[in-house]
C-alpha cells in the first residue's frame, strides 16, 4: 500500500508537537516514612501521617532493626524511647529530636501482692527491658527518691518484655516494669497486680503534673534542615492527632486498628493508660534539659543541638 507521505510527516510533526507541549506531570512530594513501635505510642503517628497525605507509617516489631533502617536512611522519622535516641547520638549517629509526645506509658506490675512503693521491694529483683532504657532511667530515679540504692537495694534484671511477662505469669518474677500494651494484656491475670503508674509516681516525686518525656520522634539533622516545612507539618499533625485521641479515643482506635494485631478493646484500654503531650521547638529543649537534670544525668553542651529548632 502506498503511503501518503505529506500526511505521514504532518502526523509525526503533530505528534511531536503534542508531546512537547503537553503539560508536565506535577512533581510528587517525597514520601515521608515514619516508623513506630507496636504500642499505643504509634497511634498519633498513624493519624498524623493520614492527615499529612505524604507520609506512611511502618509498625516495627524489632527495635534494633528499626534503628539500623533509620540510620541507613530507609526511615525518615523514627519514634522511639528518648534515651534510645540519646544513645544513638552518643555513638556518633546523625540524630535530631523533632518532638517528644509520650509522657507516661509504663507501670510496675507485681506478682503475689500489690505494693504502693518501690521501697516495699527492697532487696528484690526488678525486671526491665534493657540497660539504659527510658524505663530504667525513670525507675532508677524513683527508687533513689525513696532512698534506695540502685543495684543494691533494688537489683535490675534485663529481660525482653515477652520473657518478663512469661516469668510473671509463672510466679518466677515478682516485679516487672512494663509499658502498654503489655500491662493491659496481663490485667486480670491471676495473682498479678498493677501496682504503680510511673507517670503518677514521677509527678508525685517532682511536684510536676505531666510526667516525663518518654518517647520522641527523631530524624536525620540534614533532612530536617532541608525540609523545615515537612517538620512543621509533622509536628502540627501530631498535635492535632493527640487532641483527637484525647477527645475521641474510640474513634481514634477504630481508625488505626488495622495497623495492630491487638483486639480493638485491648487497644482502647491500652490507649487510655497512655499519656500524650507534644513538646517541640524551644519548649522541647527546656523539657529535655530539665528532665535529664532532674534525674541526675544532665546533658552537656554536645547535646545543645539535639532538639530541632526551626531556623529564624
Amino acid at each position: 500500500m502506498k503511503l501518503n507521505r505529506p500526511f505521514t510527516i504532518t502526523a509525526i510533526l503533530l505528534l511531536l508537537f503534542s508531546a512537547g507541549c503537553a503539560p508536565a506531570a506535577a512533581p510528587t512530594a517525597p514520601v515521608i516514612v515514619i516508623a513506630g513501635p507496636a504500642t499505643p505510642s504509634s497511634i498519633p503517628l498513624i493519624l498524623a501521617a493520614e492527615s499529612m497525605g505524604i507520609a506512611t507509617v511502618e509498625i516495627v516489631q524489632n527495635a534494633s532493626q528499626a534503628n539500623t533502617s533509620f540510620l541507613r536512611g530507609d526511615i525518615t522519622i523514627l519514634a522511639t524511647g528518648l534515651s534510645v535516641g540519646i544513645d544513638l547520638r552518643k555513638s556518633g549517629a546523625p540524630v535530631q529530636l523533632l518532638n517528644t509526645y509520650v509522657t507516661g506509658l509504663s507501670y510496675l506490675v507485681t506478682s503475689g501482692k500489690k505494693v504502693s512503693s518501690l521501697a516495699e521491694l527492697k532487696g528484690q529483683q526488678i525486671y526491665l527491658p534493657f540497660e539504659g532504657s527510658p524505663i530504667e532511667e525513670a525507675t532508677q530515679f524513683l527508687a533513689q527518691q525513696e532512698g534506695l540504692v540502685w543495684g543494691i537495694d533494688l537489683l535490675p534484671i534485663y529481660s525482653p518484655f515477652e520473657a518478663s511477662v512469661a516469668l510473671l505469669k509463672e510466679g518466677k518474677a515478682q516485679a516487672v516494669v512494663l509499658p502498654e500494651p503489655f500491662v493491659t494484656l496481663v490485667e486480670n491475670q491471676p495473682n498479678l497486680f498493677i501496682s504503680l503508674d510511673l507517670y503518677t509516681a514521677y509527678n508525685d516525686a517532682t511536684g510536676g503534673s505531666n510526667g516525663y518525656p518518654q518517647v520522641g520522634a527523631f530524624a536525620n539533622p540534614q533532612w530536617a534542615a532541608q525540609n523545615p516545612e515537612q517538620v512543621a507539618a509533622f509536628n502540627a499533625a501530631m498535635a492535632d492527632a493527640i487532641q483527637f485521641i484525647q477527645d475521641h479515643p474510640e474513634e481514634a482506635v477504630a481508625k488505626v486498628k488495622d495497623h495492630f494485631t491487638l483486639p480493638e478493646a485491648v487497644l482502647l484500654r491500652s490507649l487510655q493508660r497512655t499519656h500524650f503531650s507534644l513538646s517541640s521547638g524551644a519548649a522541647l529543649s527546656q523539657d529535655v534539659s530539665s528532665y535529664y537534670s532532674q534525674i541526675g544525668k544532665p546533658l552537656d553542651e554536645t547535646y545543645v543541638d539535639l532538639p530541632y529548632l526551626p531556623a529564624k
